[in-house]
């Protein structure tokens, strides 16, 4: 059960009933809005157009405002978002700001690692 379901089924007390339906009716207004959309292959987008995370997911799903179908393209688009983001990353040469920073943090010489792209970076 996730902390969603958590608060709105009552396990955590009034108060986050009252935060997790507060949450709803505000995921389905900024839907309604057009803040947050479904796009023509079934993907939810938030206002950035990027496919919405499994949290918000759960709270349009939650307000009625999203299908299964539109859910499972949705999590197929963020992970395909997340996928090229993460190869672009491995690519980019880091700053000398960068560079800098992680020295004055880590010592020169030392080697670290990038936990999102394992890219080992000698510093």
């Amino acid at each position: 059960m996730t902390r969603f379901q958590q608060e709105l089924n009552g396990l955590l007390g009034v108060y986050w009933i009252k935060n997790a339906n507060k949450t709803i009716a505000q995921v389905k207004s900024d839907f309604i809005k057009g803040a947050i959309t479904i796009d023509e292959n079934g993907v939810a987008r938030n206002c950035i157009g990027r496919a919405l995370m499994s949290d918000m997911m759960e709270v349009l799903e939650t307000a009625g405002c999203l299908t299964s179908y539109e859910k499972l393209a949705t999590i197929a688009a963020r992970e395909d978002e997340v996928g090229k983001t993460i190869s672009r990353m491995k690519i980019q040469k880091e700053s000398e700001e960068e560079i800098y920073e992680m020295q004055t943090a880590f010592g020169k010489g030392t080697t670290v690692v990038d936990i999102i792209t394992g890219k080992k970076i000698r510093l």
